[in-house]
C-alpha cells in the first residue's frame, strides 16, 4: 500500500473517532466538570456570604454594646433607680435625644429602647420619632412607654447570663406590603453599676434590610435564587421557615400563617440530608440544585440557619446541551469534509518526503554542497534540519581532520629541519669562530698602520658576528631543551614581559594596553614561556606603525589560559599565513631576522601541551593567541618543591 494511502487511512479515523468519542465520553465528561466547577463555584460563594453575615452579625452585637457605655445611657440609668423626677426628667430627654441623633446618623437602626429590669419600656425612639410614655404603674414612679415583661426577647436576656443577646430574626410591627423589608433583629444589652448591679437593658433594633443586601450581594449576578432559611428543632413553628427569599410573601410562615418553607418543597430524606449534613448540594429531579451550607447566627441558642443557593440544571448546563446539538451535526459536516480533506494532505504530505529522499541520494553521490531548505515545523522539517546537522558536522570533522593533518606536518617539518639544522648548525660554528678569531687578530695587527685595511676587516668581522647570532638561533630552535615545570602567576610574567619591552615600544613609540584579570596560577616553564611572549611582543612591534597601540589580553576559557596579543599593522598576506611558523620564514628585510623566532616559540607552547594560532583582524593587524592548559601533561608535570631543589641545589 502506497504511502499516501496509508495517510488517507490514517486520517479519516483521526477525524471520526474523536467525534464520536467527544459525543460518547467528552461532552458527558464536561457535564460532570460544569457540576463540579458550579459545585465549588457556588459554595465558595455560600462561604462568602456566610462570612459577610457573620461579619455583620458582629458589628451589630459590637454597636449594641458600645452603645451600651454611653455616658447619656449610664447617667439616665442610674437616676431611673435613685433619682427625683427632675432630674429623671432632664435624664431621659437627654437620653432621648441621643437616641433620636444616632438613629438618624445609623439608618439600618429601627429603634432603640431603655428597659428598667422589671420590663417596662422607659425611653423609646422609633423610626426617627421620640415615643411619649403614657402608662403608669403603681410599683413605678415613672410613665413607661410599653410592657415587654412576657417578651420572648426580654425573658431570653434576662435569663442568659451573657450580657449581649440576640433575638430571634423575625417581622417587626409594620405590614408587610411596606417599602422597605420588614425583617428585624433586636439586640440587647444589660446595663450595670459599679458593684454588678443590674439596671435596665438596652434594646436596638437592627432593619433585616443589611442581612438581605448581604445575601444578594454574595451571590452577586449569578442566575440563581438565594434562600436563608431557618434550622430549629427546638421550635417547630420556625423549623424550616424562610428568613430571606426574593419573593418576601415567602417569608417568615410562622408569623403570616403562610406554608411557605423549605421543609415542604423538599422530600423527607432531602430534608433530614440537608438538616444533618453542615455542607453539601442536593440534585432533584425535577432539575433544581440546591448547594447549601450551615451558619450560626448565635452560639447560644438552638436554631441555625441553611444558606442556600438554587440554580437550574437547564440553565446552568444550557451550554452543554447546545454543544450536544452541535456535535451532531459537526459529526456529519466534519466527516464528510475530513474524507476530501484527507486526500488531499496525504499526496501534499507524501511530497516532501519524496524530496527529502532526493536530497540524501544527492549528497550519498558526492554533492556536499547540498543542504534542505525547506522551512517546515514538522517531522519532515525536523529531519532535514538533522541532515543538515550531520552534513554540517562531517564538514567540521573534515576540518578538524585537515587541521590535525597539518599540525602533524607541521611537527615532522619542524622536527626534520631541526635536525638538520642541528647538524649543520655545529658543522658551521667551529670553523666561523675559528675565523672570528683572526679577524680580530688581523684587526689589532692593522690597526693605526692600514685604514683601508681595518675598516675591511671590522665589516667582516661585523657579518661574521651576524653569522654567529643566525647560527645560535638555528642552535637553539634545534635543540630540545626540556620545560621544567613550576606553579606561577601568568599575570605577572607578562606585566614582567611588558616592563622588559619598555624601552623597545617607547622607541618605536608604541602604546601597550594590558587587560589581564587579578590572578591567573597555572604550571608551566616561566621562563621558556616568557621567550615566547617576547618573540609575539617583538613581532607585533615590529609590525605596528608609530603611534599605535598594542593589546596584550589574559583569561581563563573552558579549562585553558588564553593569551591574545594584538597589533593594528597591515597583517599578513593570505599566501604567507600558512608560513608563519616554518623555520626560516620571514616578511622581515633581509638581514633584519632569521624566521626561528615564532617556530621556536611554536615548539615551546607545543611542549606545555597548547597551541598558538595566527589570523588576520577584521578591522586590521594581527591576532595572536596562545592557549596553554592550566596543568602540564602528566608525564613531565613535577612539584614546585622539586623545581626548588632543582634550581637551588
Amino acid at each position: 500500500m502506497h504511502l499516501r494511502h496509508k495517510l488517507f487511512l490514517a486520517f479519516a479515523l483521526l477525524t471520526s473517532v474523536p467525534l464520536i468519542v467527544l459525543l460518547g465520553v467528552t461532552i458527558e465528561r464536561a457535564e460532570q466538570e460544569v457540576k463540579a466547577g458550579l459545585d465549588k463555584g457556588l459554595h465558595v460563594t455560600l462561604d462568602k456570604m456566610a462570612g459577610e453575615l457573620d461579619v455583620l452579625l458582629n458589628d451589630q452585637a459590637a454597636m449594641a454594646r458600645g452603645l451600651s457605655r454611653v455616658p447619656a445611657l449610664r447617667h439616665f440609668a442610674r437616676v431611673a433607680r435613685d433619682g427625683g423626677p427632675q432630674r429623671y426628667r432632664r435624664a431621659a430627654e437627654r437620653l432621648e435625644q441621643f437616641f433620636l441623633n444616632y438613629q438618624h446618623a445609623v439608618p439600618s437602626i429601627q429603634a432603640l429602647r431603655f428597659i428598667e429590669p422589671g420590663g417596662r419600656t422607659l425611653v423609646k425612639v422609633k423610626e426617627g420619632k421620640i415615643i411619649e410614655p403614657k402608662r403608669r404603674e403603681p410599683d413605678l414612679p415613672w410613665l413607661f412607654v410599653a410592657d415587654q415583661s412576657n417578651k420572648r426577647f426580654f425573658r431570653h436576656a434576662m435569663e442568659n447570663p451573657r450580657d449581649v443577646t440576640m433575638s430571634d430574626y423575625e417581622l417587626g410591627q409594620v405590614t408587610v406590603d411596606a417599602d422597605f423589608c420588614p425583617a428585624m433583629v433586636r439586640y440587647t444589652v444589660k446595663i450595670r453599676d459599679e458593684v454588678d448591679n443590674l439596671l435596665g437593658l438596652l434594646v436596638v433594633n437592627m432593619w433585616g434590610t443589611q442581612v438581605d443586601k448581604r445575601v444578594r450581594a454574595a451571590l452577586g449576578g449569578y442566575p440563581a435564587v438565594p434562600y436563608v432559611v431557618e434550622l430549629n428543632d427546638a421550635d417547630p413553628a420556625r423549623d424550616g421557615i424562610f428568613l430571606y427569599h426574593p419573593d418576601n410573601s415567602r417569608r417568615f410562615a410562622n408569623q403570616l400563617g403562610t406554608g411557605h418553607r423549605l421543609s415542604a418543597e423538599l422530600s423527607a430524606e432531602e430534608w433530614r440530608y440537608l438538616k444533618t449534613t453542615a455542607s453539601g448540594s442536593i440534585f432533584q429531579p425535577s432539575g433544581h440544585m440546591l448547594f447549601f451550607r450551615h451558619f450560626v447566627p448565635d452560639p447560644d441558642k438552638p436554631a441555625r440557619w441553611a444558606l442556600v443557593i438554587r440554580a437550574e440544571a437547564d440553565t446552568v448546563l444550557a451550554p452543554i446541551n447546545s454543544m450536544r446539538r452541535w456535535v451532531w451535526w459537526l459529526l456529519g459536516l466534519v466527516l464528510f469534509l475530513s474524507l476530501g480533506v484527507a486526500v488531499w494532505l496525504a499526496a501534499r504530505l507524501a511530497r516532501p518526503m519524496h524530496e527529502l529522499a532526493g536530497i540524501l541520494k544527492r549528497y550519498a553521490d558526492g554533492d556536499r554542497s547540498v543542504r534542505y531548505t525547506g522551512g517546515r515545523r514538522d517531522e519532515i522539517g525536523v529531519a532535514g534540519r538533522a541532515f543538515n546537522y550531520l552534513a554540517e558536522a562531517l564538514d567540521r570533522a573534515r576540518r578538524e581532520r585537515d587541521k590535525a593533518e597539518q599540525a602533524v606536518r607541521q611537527s615532522e617539518r619542524l622536527a626534520a629541519v631541526g635536525q638538520l639544522a642541528a647538524g649543520i648548525g655545529h658543522e658551521i660554528n667551529n670553523p666561523l669562530m675559528n675565523i672570528m678569531s683572526l679577524g680580530a687578530l688581523v684587526e689589532k695587527a692593522v690597526a693605526g698602520k692600514d685604514p683601508q685595511a681595518h675598516s675591511d676587516i671590522q665589516l667582516l668581522l661585523k657579518e661574521g658576528r651576524r653569522c654567529a647570532r643566525i647560527v645560535q638561533g638555528i642552535l637553539n630552535f634545534a635543540r630540545e631543551s626540556t620545560p621544567c615545570f613550576r606553579r606561577f602567576d601568568l599575570v605577572e610574567l607578562v606585566r614582567d614581559t611588558a616592563g622588559l619591552m619598555h624601552h623597545r615600544l617607547e622607541s618605536a613609540r608604541l602604546e601597550l594596553a594590558l587587560d589581564l584579570p587579578e590572578t591567573l596560577e597555572m604550571h608551566g616553564d616561566p621562563n621558556l614561556l616568557q621567550q615566547v611572549l617576547v618573540n609575539v611582543l617583538l613581532n607585533a612591534i615590529q609590525a605596528s606603525p608609530a603611534g599605535g597601540t598594542i593589546e596584550i589580553r589574559a583569561r581563563l576559557e573552558d579549562g585553558q589560559v588564553e593569551v591574545e596579543v594584538l597589533d593594528r599593522g597591515t597583517g599578513i598576506h593570505g599566501a604567507n599565513l600558512s608560513q608563519v611558523l616554518d623555520p626560516f620564514f620571514t616578511t622581515k628585510p633581509e638581514g633584519d631576522g632569521t624566521g626561528l623566532g615564532l617556530s621556536v616559540s611554536y615548539g615551546i607552547v607545543k611542549e606545555h601541551g597548547g597551541e598558538i594560532t595566527l589570523e588576520n583582524r577584521p578591522e586590521g593587524g594581527v591576532r595572536v593567541c596562545i592557549r596553554l592548559p592550566l596543568a602540564p601533561p602528566v608525564e613531565e608535570e613535577e612539584s614546585d618543591e622539586d623545581w626548588e631543589e632543582a634550581n637551588v641545589g
